[in-house]
Formats: structure tokens, C-alpha cells, sequence
């Protein structure tokens, strides 16, 4: 992100659960889906996004259903972002495979295949919800978001930073966790002071609650902007491992760099034998 500094969150999450590209103009959100951010006027006044929230940030889809991603973003006073354009990013891979091959962004070829529909501006509540096409087993989807100026997502370098993912599985399927479960993490992609201690809060979910004793592993990395899969060299810089509790959370202190500067963090979450998010990213941004 120009004029920013990031600090980027890989999140790629292990536990008795499982967790992740596109290319043109998909087709825009129906009225019809309840979770569909819908067309809103441009707003009287411009609130630059400062911060990016999502309902789901990796997810574990039945294999050929559709994902669904909710993103809000809001100003630096949690105003929501009203009428902002919106573009998606895309990089299908195998599951626990070689990584992202390729990119694919909404506006050009072929992103039909990987996107049913998508907010091309924000709501009245600065959402934005962005549905993928359903996959075979074991395919798995990363997601990027530009809201706005603001961008999970390097065009130019066709690098990722901020990433959401989408895992399709069956219950028979493994090491994958079961259909249903979720990871969020808060934030998913922000502004903050340079130098200053993000607070990031990993919650892990299956459609019955929380999923507490599962291990989470986080690791800084330098070296630019990574996740899973990532071709990128990277060294890690310590790392630590955390344990869900009865709310299935675990809270990690991520410091901001100076000015222009990046930190990598990945995330990876299991119990057991199951797996949950192949490459999810959370960004902070330094100021």
C-alpha cells in the first residue's frame, strides 16, 4: 500500500477443523442474499477506510457449495465506509499444495469461474460480500480485498498481504477439519500508529461454538509480504504458540514497524489430525 507501512498477519490455521483467486467482471450481488452488501449512493462525505473486518476470515465449505465472505470497512472512527469501489483478488490452489499459481482479479477474464458474485461498492453499512463459485474437494481459494484506496492485496507485485481463504472439504476428507468450521481474525486489516503494539484476536469456531484446546502457532516473518504457499523468501523471527480457550480465542500482541516498513505474521491452528485455513492473512498497516 502506497504512503503505508504494513505489517502482514499470514494466518494459515490447523485444528480439528480445515480452511482458501480470479479473474473478470463477476456478476454483481443480487437483492435476494440476505448477506449481500447492496448498492448504496456515494456518500456525502468520503470516509477513508482505516480498518477491514471480516465475518469469516478462513472457512471450511462442503465441497461444490458456495463461500461467502462478509467484509466491513469503517473509517479511522469506525464510521463505515459508504459507496467505495471494491476489488477481488483470487489465487486457487490444492489444498496443502505448492501454493498460488496464479492470480486472478474481478474485471478481467475468466473470474466466473471462481466468483458467483461480488459488492462492486460498498453499503450503507460500508459492507461488501463477495461469493465464490463451489469447488471439488480438497481446492482451496485465497481472497484479497481492495476497499476504497485501501488494499490487502499488491496488484503491481501480485503479492498477497491481507488474505482470507476458502477450503473445500467432505467429511470424509483429511487432514481437514469438519464442514462449518471458521477462523476470524480481528483485525483482519488496519490502520495503526508506527511502532505502536496491535492487539490480534484469533477466534476459532465450528457450527456448534467455539473450539477451545486448539493449539495456535504464530510466527513474525520479514522479508515482504507472504502466506502460505508463498514463493517469497522469508525468515521467521520467533514464534508462539498459544492454546484456545473456553471461547475458543487466543490473543497475539503484533508490533508495528517504523514508517514503510513490513511484518509478516503467520497463523496456523490445529487439534488433533484436523486442519482449519490454508493461507489466511491478517494486515497491519503502520502509519
Amino acid at each position: 500500500m502506497s504512503q503505508r507501512n504494513v505489517i502482514l498477519m499470514a494466518a494459515g490455521l490447523t485444528v480439528t477443523l480445515a480452511g482458501c483467486g480470479m479473474s473478470q467482471s463477476a456478476t454483481p450481488a443480487t437483492s435476494s442474499s440476505q448477506t449481500m452488501a447492496k448498492t448504496s449512493p456515494a456518500p456525502s462525505k468520503t470516509v477513508q477506510v482505516a480498518e477491514l473486518q471480516t465475518n469469516k476470515t478462513a472457512q471450511m465449505v462442503k465441497a461444490g457449495q458456495q463461500a461467502t465472505f462478509v467484509v466491513t470497512a469503517t473509517g479511522s472512527g469506525g464510521q463505515p465506509a459508504v459507496g467505495e469501489p471494491v476489488t477481488v483478488y483470487i489465487g486457487p490452489m490444492v489444498a496443502l499444495g505448492a501454493g498460488v499459481s496464479q492470480w486472478y482479479t474481478t474485471g478481467a477474464a475468466n473470474t466466473s469461474r471462481y466468483v458467483s458474485s461480488y459488492s462492486k461498492k460498498t453499503n450503507s453499512m460500508g459492507q461488501a460480500t463477495i461469493v465464490l463459485v463451489g469447488q471439488p474437494a480438497k481446492t482451496m481459494e485465497m481472497v484479497g480485498i481492495k476497499v476504497g484506496s485501501f488494499s490487502t492485496f499488491s496488484s503491481s507485485a501480485m503479492k498477497r498481504a491481507g488474505l482470507m481463504d476458502a477450503w473445500w472439504t467432505t467429511p470424509s476428507t483429511s487432514p481437514t477439519a469438519p464442514v462449518g468450521d471458521y477462523v476470524v481474525v480481528k483485525p483482519f486489516a488496519k490502520d495503526v500508529p508506527a511502532g505502536t503494539a496491535q492487539p490480534l484476536l484469533i477466534s476459532v469456531m465450528s457450527p456448534s461454538g467455539p473450539v477451545s484446546g486448539a493449539s495456535v502457532s504464530v510466527t513474525p516473518k520479514t522479508g515482504g509480504s507472504s502466506s502460505m504457499g508463498s514463493s517469497s523468501s522469508m525468515s521467521s523471527t520467533g514464534g508462539t504458540t498459544m492454546i484456545t480457550n473456553s471461547h475458543g480465542q487466543v490473543s497475539y500482541q503484533a508490533k508495528a514497524g517504523a514508517a514503510m516498513s513490513a511484518l509478516p505474521i503467520r497463523i496456523v491452528v490445529s487439534k488433533g489430525m484436523g486442519r482449519i485455513a490454508g493461507g489466511m492473512n491478517a494486515d497491519v498497516v503502520s502509519k
